[in-house]
């Protein structure tokens, strides 16, 4: 028993520090627009529910997961001692204590037990694909994106399959799923669709303060040592958060959301250079809400909406504030790499 306490003493221990990574959402643009937005409660409820589902999948991971299966295989433990190991680690689920507080709250018995099931069957569909994924690394969608021409090819992709291991992209895209469905409505509000390209962008706006955020140790000794300059590196990175801006705005307004995406990339240069924050996988990004987060989103929500309504003009502007913020700022990434070396 003293074996088991033990590994049960640092798993819970391993399970608090994991939590502590998702208040990174608390420095994220949507987290501002929400919180905007609950000023009418009813009108962010929808919001909070989608926060709340994606939220799920990393919630609902297996606890056991977080030890290394190596180290858990030589473990000298006896069959029975291993399954009062499992049987204890479920207790230490996110989502079992969400369902208990949900009943302490005076949630019906039905609505508890239907969160369980629904975070149940996603935890066992993640420990599904990551098995699949382990043994079959073909099944991972993310090394099928394929290669981008030009001498710039590899790291835009690198850089894609690293926007897409955080959250925010798939904030996005169900928002922008649930607009494109709005779209095929009886009697749709053609001004809807321009005021949601601009949430598409702001939500993935975090991102572009973050753009060396998942870049650690090698990773970044790798540019330096790259025979690019630093706008390169920059426009890498920014070509990578185009891309997935661009897919998701097409069918909603691409103007006032490619308008609004270069304000972000503008405004977000200052922190990915000047101040890199470290951000984790499979977690909404924490960025700087004040003061680049309030620029962002008011910044870029204005200029996108300038574009929509008066033409090309804005456009233009936010073009060329983002042109000149990736040459400043590659300078500044070559400054630095300089006088590293």
């Amino acid at each position: 028993m003293a074996a088991i306490r033990a590994i049960l003493s640092a798993l819970a221990g391993a399970v608090q520090r994991d939590l502590g990574t998702f208040q990174s959402i608390a420095g994220n643009n949507f987290f501002l627009f929400v919180a905007l937005v609950m000023l009418q409660p009813q009108s962010g409820e929808f919001l909070l529910l989608l926060l709340g589902l994606l939220l799920l999948f990393p919630l609902s991971t297996d606890p056991l997961a977080r030890i290394p299966a190596d180290r858990y295989a030589l473990w000298p433990l006896t069959r029975l001692q291993r399954l009062g190991l499992r049987l204890a680690s479920v207790l230490f689920s996110p989502v079992i204590w969400l369902a208990v507080l949900m009943l302490l709250l005076k949630a019906h018995l039905v609505q508890a037990l239907a969160f369980l099931g629904f975070a149940i069957a996603i935890q066992i569909s993640t420990i599904f694909t990551r098995n699949v994924v382990h043994r079959a690394p073909q099944w991972n969608v993310l090394l099928h994106i394929p290669q981008f021409p030009g001498p710039l090819g590899g790291l835009v992709r690198n850089n894609l399959r690293q926007f897409l291991s955080v959250l925010d992209p798939y904030l996005a895209l169900l928002l922008a799923a649930g607009a494109v469905a709005y779209r095929f409505s009886p009697h749709p509000n053609s001004s809807a669709f321009p005021v949601m390209a601009l949430v598409v962008s702001l939500t993935l706006g975090t991102y572009a303060q973050c753009l060396f955020g998942l870049e650690f140790g090698a990773g970044l000794i790798r540019y330096r040592l790259l025979p690019l300059r630093g706008w390169q590196i920059l426009l890498s990175k920014d070509l990578a958060f185009l891309t997935i801006l661009v897919i998701l705005v097409l069918p909603l307004d691409l103007i006032a959301g490619i308008t609004s995406g270069f304000t972000m990339l503008a405004v977000g240069h200052h922190i990915s250079v000047r101040e890199r924050l470290p951000q984790r996988r499979w977690r909404f990004t924490g960025g700087q809400l004040l003061p680049a987060g309030a620029v962002q989103t008011f910044g870029g929500s204005a200029l996108g909406f300038a574009a929509y309504q008066n033409g090309l003009l804005y456009f233009a502007i936010a073009l060329v504030a983002w042109a000149g913020s990736l040459y400043l700022y590659g300078r500044a990434w070559d400054a630095h790499r300089e006088g590293v070396q």
